[in-house]
């Protein structure tokens, strides 16, 4: 019986290495589920204050800054999503690439695309965030909440943090 020789590296039915998912699951909740409720919320909460007559309002205080509140409230809540829980991406990678995803599109990037790799703390979650030479499609950082294994695969996968 001959020995075979076993990779490391795990792959798929085509051959090709398997890649590993860099980011939390939970990206998705706080890409795609928590923009959509709030805005639905804050949305839902303006139309009712906006329908509904002055006088069955109920206020101590004029409707209109009830009015003019709320819809500063939701302004407030579009621009807190764009700037810091839409830029969140999933990253995959395998030792050669890294796949990133807004969860309509997909970029592959050589690992020697990222410039350096840094870590910042946002609303109590560590966010790792991936330089890249140039801007992609993604623009030029590429930010993402961490998986649990994270440190251990950027060691395996050979990039170094700086």
């Amino acid at each position: 019986m001959g020995s075979t020789e076993h990779s490391s590296e795990q792959h798929n039915t085509s051959g090709t290495p398997r890649s590993e998912c860099l980011s939390s699951n939970a990206t998705l909740f706080y890409r795609i589920f928590v923009p959509v409720f709030g805005t639905v919320f804050f949305s839902g909460f303006v139309l009712a204050l906006n329908l509904i007559p002055e006088d069955d309002l109920y206020l101590p205080f004029p409707a209109l800054w009830a009015r003019v509140a709320a819809v500063t409230l939701l302004l407030g809540w579009l621009f807190f999503v764009k700037r810091t829980i839409w830029r969140l991406k999933r990253v995959d990678a395998t030792a050669e690439h890294f796949f990133v995803t807004n969860y309509w599109h997909t970029v592959r990037y050589p690992w020697h695309d990222a410039e350096k790799i840094t870590e910042s703390k946002r609303l109590g979650r560590r966010v790792v965030h991936l330089h890249l030479r140039a801007a992609g499609r993604f623009g030029r950082v590429i930010s993402f909440i961490p998986a649990r294994h994270y440190d251990e695969l950027i060691k395996n996968f050979g990039v170094s943090e700086n």
